[in-house]
């Protein structure tokens, strides 16, 4: 039988898990310091997903300018294509449109990660910008945007490049 997947807020103490995860996911990863402030600042955006007490991968997100903006989601290479990375984001999705109330939902996406865009594609995102030079290694990115199902009317999305 699969092991039970647990969802729960990221805790200080993760955070070395969260590193080694990183490293394995990205070419640059975050620096701690900053994963302490996206912590700090949104709590209730940054999620973990365990088996048996162990992190296998986490989501992060904030609110930025009325918007939901996921900022990092990885999974461990060795947990990878067991739908981990699906139940984080309908986690933090649920948690954006439902409690925060967001129109949107926006992230970026280095345009060479098709199997990321592909992830998201899956799940209602659509490019809306291309952002050139967006990564400190001169990659291009997509803008990628999620809308809320009830929503009517098309609202600017306000977004900020950081």
């Amino acid at each position: 039988m699969e092991n039970m997947i647990g969802i729960r807020r990221f805790r200080l103490e993760d955070l070395d898990r969260v590193e080694e995860i990183e490293k394995q996911s990205f070419k640059k990863i975050y620096p701690r310091f900053l994963l302490i402030h996206l912590y700090t600042n949104f709590p209730d955006g940054f999620i973990v997903a365990e088996i048996d007490g162990h992190i296998v991968g986490y989501i992060i997100g904030t609110i930025e300018w009325g918007n939901g903006h996921i900022i990092s989601i990885a999974v461990d290479r060795k947990f990878r294509n067991r739908g981990i990375g699906s139940i984080l984001i309908e986690y933090l999705e649920k948690y954006f449109f439902e409690r925060c109330n967001v129109k949107y939902i926006v992230l970026e996406v280095r345009v060479s990660n098709k199997k990321a865009r592909m992830f998201y594609y899956k799940r209602g995102y659509v490019d809306k910008r291309f952002l050139p030079k967006y990564y400190d290694d001169g990659e291009d990115a997509i803008l990628m945007v999620k809308k809320r199902k009830d929503l009517k009317t098309n609202y600017p999305i306000t977004i900020s490049m950081w």
